[in-house]
């Protein structure tokens, strides 16, 4: 695990810092969240009164300043799942030529794929809303000695100088997600790379953020990508991001019989997510959990 993940006092000290609140109450939000994750999100949801499953102003502000992000991140980043993902990103890069590649990782959250991004060699731009996350990353940066370039306005990202973006568990969250691939696609090169990990299936009371108006885009890769300017370059049936590349669909292209067998299964398993996701929650609950050792150091940890 990246640090501070590694050490699980050091991660909880730092929560403890960033959200200004007492170690033993962040050792109880967390192991709460290790529990479910999506816990403490949904329950300060509830509390600030925040519509669930709509976008608004109140939505909004919610994601600037709630520090339950935190606690939800935090824990998600220490499963064998995530860290996969992750892995499945850097050998992607690598695969399609990306070696020491300019990489914009947006609504990285805590930073933990920007980090390990730029351990590989690559040169790394960061973007996260939240200004409890942002505060977390910067100590993650530091911690694991990397350089890391944090974003503040989009505005800063030039048109076609990017070899990828990386966008993982973002999409959901935003009102008309096509607005923003093609954005993404206006910031890559001309065969640049986009990474996105999107389960719009996800309606439940522990992803109350995700947005309903979505849902309709589980297992839809034409709608939102090809019709945007991507091909869809491989993927790993389920669970972990799908590789897009920019492309104007005239030049020759032939998948490999893996990748297109892996994407068409991903599809195929993913668009009943449109209209009943129990299964899918099912899944991800039995493969987004912490490592049990690390849930056991923190209960036993003395506060």
């Amino acid at each position: 695990m990246l640090k501070p993940l590694d050490d699980v006092r050091k991660t909880v000290s730092l929560i403890a810092s960033v959200s200004q609140s007492s170690v033993a109450e962040v050792k109880q939000r967390l192991t709460d969240e290790s529990a479910e994750i999506g816990t403490n999100v949904s329950r300060c949801l509830l509390a600030a009164d925040v519509p669930l499953y709509v976008t608004s102003q109140k939505l909004d502000d919610f994601y600037r300043d709630s520090d339950a992000f935190l606690y939800e991140t935090t824990v998600w980043n220490t499963c064998t799942t995530k860290q996969h993902m992750r892995n499945f990103v850097a050998s992607r890069l690598r695969r399609f030529g990306k070696d020491r590649a300019d990489v914009f990782c947006f609504g990285d959250g805590l930073g933990f794929d920007s980090a390990h991004l730029a351990l590989d060699g690559h040169r790394v731009k960061y973007f996260e809303p939240s200004l409890r996350c942002q505060q977390y990353a910067s100590e993650v940066f530091q911690s694991n000695g990397v350089a890391v370039s944090s974003i503040e306005k989009l505005d800063d990202i030039q048109p076609s100088s990017l070899d990828g973006v990386v966008c993982l568990d973002v999409l959901e969250h935003v009102s008309q997600p096509e607005s923003l691939v093609k954005l993404f696609h206006s910031w890559l090169k001309p065969d640049g790379l986009l990474f996105v990990h999107a389960p719009f299936w996800a309606i439940h009371w522990t992803r109350a953020t995700h947005l309903k108006e979505n849902r309709y885009l589980s297992g839809d890769l034409k709608r939102l990508y090809s019709n945007n300017g991507f091909r869809a370059l491989d993927s790993s049936v389920f669970w972990d991001p799908i590789v897009f590349q920019k492309s104007d669909h005239e030049t020759p292209f032939r998948l490999s019989t893996g990748a297109a067998m892996r994407i068409a299964l991903g599809k195929l398993l993913l668009t009943p997510g449109r209209w009943d996701a129990s299964v899918h929650m099912w899944i991800a609950r039995k493969i987004a959990r912490a490592p049990q050792e690390w849930i056991t150091a923190l209960r036993n940890l003395d506060c």
